[in-house]
């Protein structure tokens, strides 16, 4: 019995204990486009509202992303209106929103960080000020529409700045942070001046170097020195981008003993359809499971025990959970869904499942 007793608390010390808030979360940002292009969901073969299913798994939070002046084609879709609708949906379902700025009129991600439209042209005073004065409008309007976020990120994976070329970090062999912080917390201040006599929101900063140490610690160090404050570090984690879980390890360690914000692994994703990266420049060798529906499920399954050994680590979201291969939609099914092309979801669906004690 004292062995017994011995390896049940040497268990406990390794990996913390599930706690009610962890934050399971799923983007949810292209489920309302697949709804209105005729998608439907369906769990163990019969139809069902999407966002149920996903409660009923164990999901408790939605993540949804807003562009500037989306031109509403395919992916592309996530504008205020668009984003306040699905909000209600996911607020109806019993969902916490975490909203996603992306300050572009498009995709922003490590690759582009493309100027709004609205704001080409503009001096830097008078970007900085759009900035804010953008983050605030948008938070009022999502709190007069009764869908107020319960965590905000200001701006999309910007390892290399954001709103590009203004608030671009590397340029020509030089680093400009000071121009790129200016323009961060412009937008941090206009989400939390939005608010106003609103319960203070969470700010999460996002960059997408889950395995990546040396350039996650040089990030936050630098932001640090600008004096950016922010609650919450988003990470993003896919393993062929990303690296190994060991190197995401040695980033979660890192950070917890070096940071005092949370930490959210707020993207990742698995492929459950054949098909996986091959090596390439940007692409690394790392395969932790077969590229295919069990493989997808257990990949969640070994992120989740990762992630709750350490308490810092305060939630995952999966990416693109809901897409659906419909092709009038004119969105991409890249085979990572936690469903197969007509709707029927994968097992990967229940790994977040907690069976009721």
């Amino acid at each position: 019995m004292l062995f017994l007793a011995c390896m049940f608390f040497l268990s406990c010390d390794e990996v913390t204990e599930p706690v009610d808030d962890f934050m399971y979360g799923g983007d949810f940002s292209i489920l309302k486009k697949m709804e209105d292009s005729g998608g439907v969901y369906k769990l163990d073969g019969v139809e069902r509202d999407a966002l149920e299913i996903f409660t009923e798994n164990g999901y408790n939070y939605g993540r949804v992303r807003i562009f500037h002046t989306p031109n509403m084609v395919g992916p592309v879709c996530n504008s205020l209106d668009y984003t306040i609708e699905l909000s209600k949906k996911i607020k109806a379902a019993g969902m916490k929103i975490l909203l996603n700025f992306h300050y572009s009129d498009t995709w922003a991600d490590p690759g582009k960080q493309i100027k709004p439209a609205a704001w080409e042209g503009l001096a830097f005073d008078l970007l900085s000020d759009s900035v804010y004065q953008y983050s605030k409008k948008v938070i009022e309007e999502m709190k007069a529409a009764g869908v107020l976020p319960d965590m905000v990120q200001v701006g999309n994976e910007i390892t290399p700045g954001m709103i590009w070329p203004d608030g671009k970090i590397y340029s020509d062999g030089a680093e400009n942070w000071k121009n790129f912080c200016t323009l961060l917390k412009s937008g941090i201040n206009g989400v939390k001046d939005g608010y106003g006599d609103a319960a203070e929101v969470p700010i999460m900063i996002h960059i997408d170097k889950g395995g990546d140490l040396g350039a996650t610690g040089k990030f936050f160090t630098k932001i640090a020195i600008y004096d950016v404050e922010f609650d919450v570090i988003g990470l993003s984690y896919y393993p062929w981008w990303h690296g190994t879980f060991s190197d995401l390890e040695k980033n979660l360690s890192w950070l917890s003993e070096n940071k005092e914000q949370d930490i959210v692994i707020v993207e990742t994703a698995y492929y459950a359809n054949g098909w996986y990266p091959e090596p390439a420049e940007w692409v690394q060798d790392v395969q932790p499971y077969p590229p295919n529906e069990q493989g997808q499920h257990d990949f969640l399954v070994s992120l989740e025990y990762i992630a709750r050994k350490y308490p810092k680590v305060k939630g995952i979201f999966y990416w693109k959970p809901d897409g659906l291969d419909i092709p009038d939609s004119r969105v991409h099914f890249l085979g990572r869904s936690l469903f197969d092309r007509d709707g029927n979801a994968f097992m990967g669906i229940s790994a977040f499942k907690k069976e009721a004690e």
